[in-house]
């Protein structure tokens, strides 16, 4: 009896980590990055379009500014970060990753020692075929 409630509890909280999981992923990929970026289109719009003078009137519209804010402000962004992955931080932030992290330093660690083995290996079967 106490058995079989113990599993019953094991899956309603296997059950709710996954849920959880789920809207973790739902929310912070897709959601909060919807949300931050009608958020940040509205206060731009709000504080710099319709308050400037100098903007000519057409673009005080905000379907006409959204327009234009997708057209101009999205392609520039991925440019910005096609950029930075090539030839910028990126690279330096995951090798600062790599020696920072405990759990990458212990993976490369491994893959260090694989490697090494790796290359013993292949010697050996190359002295091997010479000698035949």
């Amino acid at each position: 009896m106490i058995q079989e409630s113990k599993k019953q509890l094991r899956v309603i909280i296997d059950r709710g980590a996954r849920l959880r999981q789920y809207f973790l992923r739902g929310h912070s990929s897709w959601f909060a990055l919807a949300f931050s970026m009608i958020n940040f289109t509205l206060i731009f719009y709000n504080l710099l379009f319709v308050n400037l003078y100098f903007i000519p009137e057409i673009f005080k519209s905000f379907s006409v500014f959204f327009i234009l804010f997708c057209t101009l402000y999205l392609p520039f962004a991925m440019l910005i970060g096609y950029l930075d992955y090539k030839k910028g931080t990126y690279s330096a932030e995951q090798q600062l990753t790599k020696e920072v992290s405990p759990v990458w330093r212990e993976v490369f660690a491994k893959f260090t020692v694989l490697e090494k083995q790796n290359q013993e290996l292949l010697n050996a079967l190359q002295i091997k075929r010479n000698d035949k």
